[in-house]
């Protein structure tokens, strides 16, 4: 329990305070649920968390009784690339309130830089710079890109899947040396190699990387022209083998945290004519194939979680999974594959921030922190889908609702 708030001086607490009381507390922090509990807040910050008896309450707070609601921290996806309005605000209705950038295109960076001139309400969105791959020519001219981009400011360097892989050491050696972590987006081409050659972050666990795969695998699956499902590839692992222990190895030894993206793996199992991210439906015997090898793919996550490697949700929204929907797409699978739903609500938050260096900013419900809050309808430890239940968003304190026209409006309790 947090101390309760000592002053009382109204003129300590300048602007609007908030009382919410009649919620579920469930921090972020991994702890359980806190039923009857009470949060103060202020200044845009959470001032107190408690028992309504607990909390000392300043002078011309407005007290909001949320009727037995749960108070969440507000979700960070680690890899996701809006590019609209529209898709901000899918975003923000998912309960999103804070977005790693995970594939800046080089005209949008040009345009506008790493700023997002999104009016709020709006997720924070967290851009580095233009993702580095095979167009920049030569591994001397991608060094020399890590370089630029570090001068310029970059929080982080960005890898794409096409970035060749004997030019992983040189580069990410370079954004090293100017302190700025790499975040490793890649599939086929090899996260495992970029994670040992000093990545911070890699995505895409169900990668197709072929060194995940036992040795006597590994041709036959090399030959394979590329499909549309990671199918081939997952029909080949081995969970528990000796080449998976040894990725955790490395894992451990960077003390990297994963991305999974097993949402944007299982997206083909959700196309329906008309949706344009399945414009190239796969064939319904490789459908069958995903479907049938799945528990391999949930097999590999608890393998991982069962070392204690860290991961992170992240949506791919909208490259391979709608907007929104997606990251809570992520999370019911993270559980369907059998981590407990609180500990995916703090992969869902907590450690977003810690991923993007922001935990002292939000992701988890303490004095101190931004007051970047969800209020869910349902309890989303008994069930994650009641995740989606978004009633209110508070970013920096302030309470927005969407209307029954699609827009957001701000909240005014009486």
């Amino acid at each position: 329990m947090a101390a309760p708030v000592v002053a009382q001086d109204p003129a300590f607490f300048i602007g609007t305070s908030h009382l919410l009381t009649n919620v579920t507390v469930i921090d972020g922090r991994g702890g359980p649920p806190r039923p009857e509990s009470a949060v103060l807040i202020w200044g845009g910050k959470v001032q107190a968390v408690g028992s309504r008896g607990q909390i000392v309450v300043p002078q011309g707070t407005t007290v909001v009784d949320l009727g037995g609601s749960f108070i969440v921290p507000g979700f960070v996806d680690a890899h996701a690339s809006p590019r609209t309005l529209e898709d901000v605000r899918a975003m923000l209705a998912g309960g999103v309130t804070a977005v790693r950038e995970s594939a800046l295109p080089v005209a949008v960076y040009e345009e506008r830089g790493r700023s997002v001139p999104y009016a709020d309400p709006a997720p924070k969105i967290f851009a580095g710079a233009p993702a580095l791959g095979v167009e920049l020519g030569s591994e001397e001219a991608a060094v020399a890109e890590v370089e630029r981009q570090l001068s310029d400011g970059a929080p982080f360097i960005t890898l794409a899947a096409s970035l060749p892989a004997e030019w992983l050491v040189a580069v990410i050696r370079s954004a090293r040396r100017g302190g700025a972590p790499v975040w490793a987006d890649r599939g086929d081409t090899g996260w495992l190699l970029a994670l040992r050659a000093g990545a911070a972050v890699v995505s895409r666990l169900i990668s197709g990387d072929p060194e995940l795969l036992p040795e006597a695998e590994r041709a036959g699956y090399s030959a394979l022209a590329p499909g549309p499902t990671r199918a081939p590839w997952l029909e080949r692992l081995a969970p528990r083998g000796t080449e998976v222990d040894r990725a955790v190895s490395a894992i451990l030894a960077g003390d990297a945290p994963l991305v999974p993206l097993l949402a944007a793996v299982e997206a083909p199992l959700g196309c329906v004519t008309g949706n344009e991210r399945c414009a190239t439906r796969p064939s319904a015997e490789d459908l069958e194939a995903l479907r049938a090898s799945w528990p391999a793919a949930e097999a590999l996550v608890l393998a991982m979680r069962a070392e204690g490697i860290r991961m992170l949700v992240g949506s791919d929204a909208p490259t391979s999974t709608p907007v929104g929907s997606g990251f809570h797409r992520e999370m019911e699978l993270l559980v369907q594959a059998g981590i407990p739903a609180l500990e995916v609500l703090s992969m869902a938050t907590r450690d977003g921030a810690i991923a993007l260096g922001q935990l002292h900013e939000f992701g988890t419900i303490e004095v101190g922190k931004r007051a970047d809050l969800l209020v869910l309808d349902g309890d989303p430890v008994a069930d994650i889908r009641n995740a989606r239940k978004v009633g209110l968003v508070f970013l920096g304190g302030d309470p927005w609702r969407l209307g029954p026209d699609g827009r957001w409006e701000a909240v005014r309790f009486r």
